[in-house]
């Protein structure tokens, strides 16, 4: 693999003080409670927090905690908006698939292209940046949609970026290469950012199954930029055809998921190979406890590949699912056909009236490596209250995550069952509020 030069650009991270619905900054602690405890609708909090504005290769795009890689500015971001707003030669817009799932910042980097997001979030964010008029967010934002990688028409770009998220496995790496590989004409190229705290040398060895050339084109701090090129599209598919007994209909890279009998996952789902012990903690609280789900309005909020739903759905629990990635939705739809599956950002489609009989929750607190409680904060304010009367949160957490002041705050009465490494939290909505 042959090095290149390190571009001199940087990105870096402004509060949007432009913002009509800006609140006071976060700079000090953008790891504080994304609600005020007086708030009476965390939800509606939530869908209103503050912005930042994400500025770097001369592109200004809004994002806000909950969204990838905020606070801080991810290093293969940065580098790889410069290189694109560095170079002259370039095909068509219409011609390059961003599928980076950045929110279109490298697309708006390098003066427009196709983008496909899985974000709800990320979506929300450049549709924003779109209504505001910001600098090539409206062209950009008109050939933006909710998509995986694999989604992209074979051999329809001579250009594609990506992203892959280590953090999520290495099957979804690897999915996310042979998507790009599939996707390119014969003399196309695919630019990939890699971590190198994650396994960025193997899977650059990797990505020598689908593509004959492989260079590291840059690098800036933890992260590469690796050009690939010479795609081979039949091994691509090869790698994005379903696992072995997968039944019919498998429109994407479906797997099993260890643990849990009959669920299929597609690649960057959260636990998408076994089923985690989080999930699997709170699974056995709630059969434990017996309850009648017949009848029973249940919320689950971030669904992933849907096993809480499922859990529910089965002995007839009336189901509405919520999750912001489109990987999860797609693979809790298939899951839980019974239950109404959202991609939404944190429940934001729910009228502002809707509550629930149940609401199951398996909060997020990670952005890669680093620990971040405001989402996941927002996730239990949000769970109580979209409580009815006499309603009931069931919550998983790590043990050491202070997430019971924020249910206490919600006028809940709690009770707390340690699980081993893990707490499930039972929040219970008083009958008069």
């Amino acid at each position: 693999m042959t090095k290149r030069r390190r571009p001199p650009r940087s990105g870096r991270r402004t509060p949007d003080r432009s913002a009509p619905d800006r609140a006071a900054s976060d700079r000090a602690a953008p790891d504080r409670a994304a609600s005020n405890s007086a708030d009476p609708d965390p939800a509606a909090a939530w869908a209103d927090r503050p912005w930042d504005l994400l500025e770097v290769a001369g592109v200004q795009a809004s994002w806000r905690t909950g969204m990838r890689g905020h606070p801080d500015v991810p290093d293969g971001l940065a580098l790889l908006a410069a290189l694109l707003a560095d170079r002259g030669d370039a095909p068509p817009p219409d011609r390059r698939l961003d599928a980076t799932g950045a929110f279109g910042v490298p697309a708006r980097a390098a003066g427009g292209g196709r983008v496909l997001e899985r974000s709800a979030a990320a979506l929300d964010a450049l549709r924003r940046d779109a209504a505001a008029d910001r600098p090539g967010a409206r062209a950009v934002a008109a050939h933006a949609a909710a998509g995986l990688p694999w989604d992209a028409a074979p051999g329809g770009a001579d250009e594609v970026w990506i992203a892959p998220r280590a953090d999520l496995g290495t099957r979804a790496v690897h999915a996310d290469l042979a998507a790009a590989a599939r996707a390119l004409t014969p003399d196309g190229v695919a630019l990939a950012v890699l971590d190198r705290d994650r396994g960025a040398k193997r899977y650059a060895r990797d990505a020598g199954r689908w593509f004959g050339t492989v260079e590291r084109l840059a690098k800036r701090g933890r992260a590469d930029v690796v050009r690939l090129a010479d795609p081979r599209p039949t091994a691509a598919d090869d790698a994005l055809a379903p696992a072995p007994g997968v039944p019919a209909p498998a429109d994407g890279p479906w797997a099993p998921v260890e643990g849990a009998a009959g669920a299929l996952a597609l690649p960057g789902t959260y636990a998408a190979a076994k089923l985690d012990p989080g999930t699997a903690h709170l699974l056995a609280a709630l059969e434990a406890e017996g309850p009648t789900w017949r009848g029973l309005r249940v919320l689950d909020l971030g669904c992933g590949w849907g096993p809480l739903a499922r859990f529910a759905a089965a002995d007839g629990g009336d189901v509405v699912a919520v999750d912001d990635d489109l990987a999860a939705v797609r693979s809790a739809r298939r899951n839980v056909p019974t239950a109404d599956v959202r991609h939404t950002d944190l429940g934001a489609d729910l009228a502002t009236d809707d509550r629930f009989d149940v609401v199951l929750a398996n909060p997020p607190f990670h952005v890669g490596a680093g620990v971040r409680t405001a989402l996941g904060r927002a996730f239990v304010r949000t769970a109580v209250h979209r409580l009815a009367p006499g309603g009931t949160a069931w919550i998983v957490a790590n043990a050491d995550l202070p997430y019971e002041a924020e249910t206490e705050a919600a006028g809940a009465a709690l009770e707390v069952r340690p699980a081993g490494a893990f707490k499930v939290l039972r929040a219970r909505r008083r009958s008069d509020r």
